[in-house]
């Protein structure tokens, strides 16, 4: 998927944490559940660390009936704090009609909202959507700005890997045509494996795909659904 795009499926979560007291304690699992990445604006959190991504209650623990879902993982979701703090306690007042922020788990998130590459901005595709985007200010001016910046980080990233690949296969051209040493065809492949490297460590930045640490499998910690 990329970045910043809604997802054209439901999502079937994979973890099955025990039940902790603190519902905070959940947030590593929603972290890899989730792909490091903000279930309503999309954002990942590997650049956006002044974001304090942490743990929403979708059905909020505020509203007494729902209270008893505040450590209830499968009501927990990766979010940002600007998503967070601007979502609050939003509940419909009729539930048949809505409407909701739609969530990934329950919903089909790109049915009712999208990402518009050229404009940058999240454009809604029904009434949940449209209801999503004014209140998570998804289309603020700060955030249409970032979206447009890591887009162009992905892009200059990508033409480099690409200029670089074609530099190492130039290198090993040379070398077959004897025009440089095995000693200098190796010094400049190292150098050029490092940026190789170096730009990959800043996609994956941009784009949220820095891997992270393995959660242990124990089965008192965790269970993987079938």
């Amino acid at each position: 998927m990329g970045l910043y795009h809604y997802p054209k499926a439901q999502h079937k979560r994979a973890f099955r944490p025990r039940v902790f007291k603190n519902y905070k304690t959940y947030k590593r699992w929603l972290q890899q559940e989730f792909n490091r990445v903000c279930v309503y604006c999309r954002e990942p959190d590997t650049l956006s660390s002044n974001l304090n991504f942490g743990v929403d209650h979708y059905r909020p623990k505020s509203i007494s009936r729902f209270a008893s879902l505040a450590c209830d993982y499968t009501n927990l979701y990766y979010c940002c704090g600007n998503c967070n703090s601007r979502k609050k306690a939003d509940w419909p007042a009729d539930e048949t009609n809505g409407p909701y922020v739609v969530n990934p788990c329950d919903h089909v998130m790109a049915d009712h909202i999208r990402f518009n590459v050229v404009s940058g901005e999240m454009d809604a595709r029904s009434a949940w959507g449209e209801h999503m985007r004014v209140l998570l200010q998804l289309n603020d001016p700060a955030s249409v700005a970032t979206r447009k910046n890591q887009l162009l980080i992905v892009k200059y990233c990508g033409d480099e890997i690409g200029r670089l690949k074609r530099q190492l296969t130039a290198l090993r051209k040379k070398l077959n045509r004897g025009e440089m040493t095995r000693q200098q065809h190796d010094a400049e492949v190292v150098a050029v494996e490092a940026d190789i490297n170096s730009a990959i460590q800043l996609l994956n930045a941009v784009t949220g795909a820095t891997p992270l640490p393995t959660l242990s499998k124990h089965k008192m910690a965790l269970q993987l659904h079938p």
